[in-house]
């Protein structure tokens, strides 16, 4: 009995002097406030026993910070303006931009009413996008004022809207008309019947 109050003595004396070194090592790096080796093993404590929630609001920042590139990143695509949006020869806006800027500056939130417009092949042909912009946004209301129009190297991939708009009329236009079958079939929707 003698002997294993002897050898606990030793081992609580071994851990408390482990612990009083690593104490004296955070304390005299500056890691805990407290100069005592009590305070910094109570510190160490602390920080063990509330792990991992001092991590908790860095990782939640990092994902929210994630989605918040995303989303900009998909109101960029959204309010695009492409080839498709700008007629090839003069660079003024067609009929599709003039209702995509619309859109823009009317119903879209307040805080994303920017303007992006795809790189035309020099600078020159940019310019006379953004200028056609500001020429037909000018005309829409006064209470529009300066556009946020800024150019990007993002291609926008697109269609003419000729082409979409002649795909959903040849789609309307080759629907057979809806008509119920004729009274005599005795067609069965649940298999055949013995």
């Amino acid at each position: 009995m003698k002997t294993l109050s002897i050898s606990a003595s030793f081992v609580l004396l071994l851990v408390c002097s482990t612990s009083v070194a690593s104490a004296q090592q955070y304390t005299q790096y500056g890691l805990y406030g407290s100069s005592s080796a009590l305070g910094a093993c109570e510190a160490g404590c602390r920080s063990n026993q509330m792990w991992p929630s001092q991590y908790v609001p860095a990782a939640r920042r990092s994902v929210q910070s994630a989605y918040e590139v995303m989303v900009n990143n998909g109101w960029r695509r959204q309010n695009l303006l492409g080839a498709y949006h700008f007629n090839p020869d003069s660079n003024e806006l067609t009929e599709a931009g003039k209702l995509k800027v619309k859109w823009i500056l009317s119903q879209a939130p307040q805080h994303r009413r920017s303007i992006f417009v795809e790189r035309g092949p020099d600078q020159s042909r940019t310019d006379a996008r953004v200028a056609s912009i500001n020429g037909w946004a000018s005309t829409m209301s006064p209470s529009v004022g300066i556009v946020d129009i800024n150019d990007t190297h993002i291609v926008a991939e697109g269609h003419p809207a000729g082409a979409v708009d002649h795909i959903f009329v040849g789609f309307q236009t080759n629907q057979p008309a809806p008509v119920l079958p004729a009274a005599g079939s005795t067609s069965s929707s649940s298999g055949s019947t013995n």
